[in-house]
């Protein structure tokens, strides 16, 4: 019987130790009982139920509480989440049912060691679930990971959070989202006094949004500051969307922290009114190591006038080590400042691969002419968006500066076109031009927001003709129907574009269809964002023909991804199922063995039969996590950036040999055709033929060949090899 109890009260609750209950029993049956169930909690513990037996915790409570089992909670979470080791549990997979029935599902987790995560964002919680989710925080079971992210709350329920964190001391809470929540200062500060008493730290604090002033952000500031333990755990700090919080003195706290050694990846303090100048001293001091992610955006760059702009930016950027995205927009960032950034980047050693958002800074002639004058030395920066900053007159030799820059593959110019028409289609020309250079680094465009109506199709013209553009957004510029016919003359013949963003452009069904024909001789472009405002407007003047011609376009794209899907993908999911039922055949095999082996009762043959329940259990582990090994070696194995840089590079390094050999060559031909025919070659038209047309025709085909053979045929046999 004690038996019995034991292994059930062990399934049902996972954190449970039933052998301390045995106390009132005489003591040499108590030691008896006691190794019983020793071995009985060990075997269970070996034995787990499907996401920690949720669902046997789940249907006790019910009992326990007198309310209906719901079965599509237990189906989903033993063959779902199960299915795919899904740690989150997610309260949106069952936002239909009953708020009654939803908290019995969240007071499950109290009791369990497998979710290590409750996401719930934008979901109205009831007041039953936002309770269990409290009770939970309070008795959290010792996992190694909690994370929370929660929306809907109301301020009590940060108070009754801080309370129950107060109750257990030792929670393992590591992550805390609570984004637009209004929890107020009130909440901000109950938290506050509590999270500085959690043993590891935080790892993770979002408080985006949730109406707080300068007194709440001060309150956590000092939290922050106040303890070595913070440093060296928080990576991620997301306090955007709080305006004026950053204007009052309490803001030094925070800058404080910021500058002290710590171990921040992510930081958005974006729409606070942080002052740049003040916050880039404290970045330059403690943020160069490890910040990979900062936001910035909408804030002043001083609340004071100042005529000087501080060094500490270019100390900044010049001293990173691993920043991947800098966002500055909407900052008003004065020429000085820019100037000093791009200096950073420019004497950085360590950073590649990095995307800086400039857009709408009001940068103008003085901006333009700063990027004119470092962006080529500034080779850490891949991805560059300067929309919508008033360089009208200077986007022509803007965009001929950011076509020497070598390392720039991904560029958004929208916004910046309000010109005359001959100066308009000047620019229009020279941007074409740079995305059909041979040499242009250029992998995706952005010019959407511009309205170029008809001078859009120079653009489209050139998409039509060699480019090496892989994604082009071409939104907001009202092409109309004769814009989508030129767009779909240049989908027939270009072989490189991948994605296709196009939105408020007025196209009708008509438009529509023209992309559509051309699609069915298209078989590599594979991504085309759907035109949302477009088709509502097509749709109501003319629903069949809209529809048919979207059917059509979706068909074109879903061939286009068919063929490109990697043969190495389809080999790996037939090896992964073979893989599987083998196993799984074993297993069956295994389970009929040890159902035969049930009534025996021989000691010596106990041992086997636990062993080989240890067994049964890690092979269907092991299949479980087959999928997610694959995945994550697919994820990880991305050398295509890297391979492709090595090869151009090496591309344009023998082009340039084989250039100057050929010239060379040349050269001393042209002398001995003047020896044996000096009349002839003295002739203008012969010896610009000869020294001109003739010799640039070979370079031509040389670097063609180079290209051919070493970046779009030798690459892909390296990255399949590679993969």
């Amino acid at each position: 019987m004690v038996a019995h109890m034991t292994a059930s009260l062990k399934r049902i609750f996972p954190d449970s130790s039933p052998g301390k209950l045995l106390k009132t029993i005489p003591a040499d049956l108590q030691q008896r009982l006691i190794t019983l169930t020793a071995v009985i909690e060990e075997q269970m513990n070996s034995q787990p139920g499907c996401c920690g037996g949720f669902s046997d915790t789940y249907a006790a409570l019910c009992d326990f509480n007198e309310m209906p089992f719901i079965e599509e909670i237990q189906w989903d979470v033993d063959n779902i989440y199960s299915a795919h080791n899904w740690r989150q549990f997610n309260l949106h997979d069952f936002s239909h049912l009953d708020s009654r029935d939803l908290a019995l599902a969240v007071a499950a987790l109290s009791f369990n060691h497998w979710f290590t995560k409750i996401y719930s964002k934008d979901l109205k919680m009831s007041v039953d679930v936002q309770k269990q989710l409290t009770f939970l925080l309070s008795r959290s079971p010792s996992v190694e990971e909690l994370s929370l992210e929660a929306s809907g709350l109301k301020l009590d329920f940060a108070v009754k959070m801080a309370s129950a964190l107060r109750e257990h001391a030792c929670s393992t809470l590591h992550s805390i989202n609570l984004s637009d929540n209004p929890i107020e200062d009130k909440g901000v500060i109950a938290l506050s006094q509590e999270l500085g008493n959690l043993p590891k730290g935080l790892k993770h604090l979002s408080l985006s949004r949730v109406s707080m002033t300068a007194r709440g952000m001060g309150c956590l500031s000092q939290l922050l500051c106040s303890s070595q333990l913070f440093s060296a755990s928080l990576t991620h700090l997301d306090l955007s969307a709080n305006p004026t919080t950053l204007v009052t003195e309490e803001a030094m706290f925070l800058f404080r922290f910021l500058s002290s050694r710590n171990s921040l990846c992510h930081l958005d303090l974006s729409d606070t009114s942080c002052p740049l100048d003040t916050l880039f001293v404290s970045l330059s001091s403690g943020c160069c190591y490890k910040l990979m992610h900062l936001n910035l955006a909408r804030n002043p760059f001083s609340h004071r006038k100042v005529r000087g702009v501080t060094r500490s930016i270019e100390e900044f950027f010049s001293q990173s080590c691993g920043l991947k995205y800098v966002n500055l927009s909407v900052t008003k960032l004065p020429p000085q400042a820019l100037r000093l950034l791009l200096q950073g980047l420019a004497t950085n050693t360590h950073l590649s691969g990095l995307e800086l958002d400039l857009s709408s800074c009001e940068l103008r002639s003085e901006g333009a002419q700063v990027i004119q004058e470092h962006i080529y030395e500034a080779t850490a920066i891949k991805s560059l968006d300067i929309s919508d900053n008033g360089f009208e007159n200077d986007m022509v030799t803007l965009v001929l500066s950011l076509g020497r820059c070598r390392s720039l593959q991904r560029l958004a110019l929208g916004g910046n076109f309000a010109m005359k028409s001959r100066a308009l289609t000047d620019v229009l020309h020279r941007i074409a031009q740079l995305i059909q250079d041979e040499e242009c680094t250029l992998q995706s465009l952005s010019v959407c927001d511009s309205k170029l109506k008809i001078g859009m199709h120079i653009l489209l013209s050139a998409l039509g003709g060699h480019t090496a553009l892989a994604e082009l957004d071409i939104s907001g510029n009202n092409i109309g129907d004769t814009g989508a016919k030129m767009l779909a003359k240049a989908l027939m013949n270009n072989t490189r574009l991948r994605s296709l963003t196009w939105d408020r452009n007025n196209v009708t069904a008509r438009g529509f269809q023209d992309v559509a024909d051309a699609l069915e001789r298209n078989f590599t472009l594979q991504q085309v964002s759907l035109p949302m405002a477009d088709i509502t407007q097509s749709y109501r003047s003319d629903p069949d023909r809209t529809k048919e011609a979207l059917h059509k376009i979706q068909q074109c794209l879903d061939r286009n991804n068919q063929k490109h899907f990697n043969r190495v993908e389809l080999q790996r999911g037939f090896v992964s199922q073979q893989s599987e039922r083998l196993v799984h055949g074993m297993c069956r095999q295994l389970e009929n063995s040890l159902q035969q082996l049930n009534p025996c009762s021989i000691q010596e043959a106990q041992a086997d039969i636990l062993t080989a329940h240890d067994v049964l259990h890690n092979a269907r582990e092991s299949c479980k996590v087959l999928p997610s090994l694959y995945e994550a070696g697919r994820t990880c194995a991305s050398h295509g950036d890297f391979v492709i840089s090595i090869l151009t590079n090496t591309a344009a390094a023998v082009t340039k040999e084989f250039t100057l050999s050929i010239e060379e060559m040349a050269q001393r031909l042209m002398r001995c055709a003047g020896e044996v025919c000096p009349r002839v070659i003295q002739r203008s038209s012969v010896s610009e033929y000869l020294s001109d047309e003739c010799v640039s025709k070979r370079r031509t085909l040389t670097h063609m060949f180079l290209r051919s053979t070493l970046v779009e045929n030798t690459r892909k046999i390296i990255i399949d090899r590679l993969r």
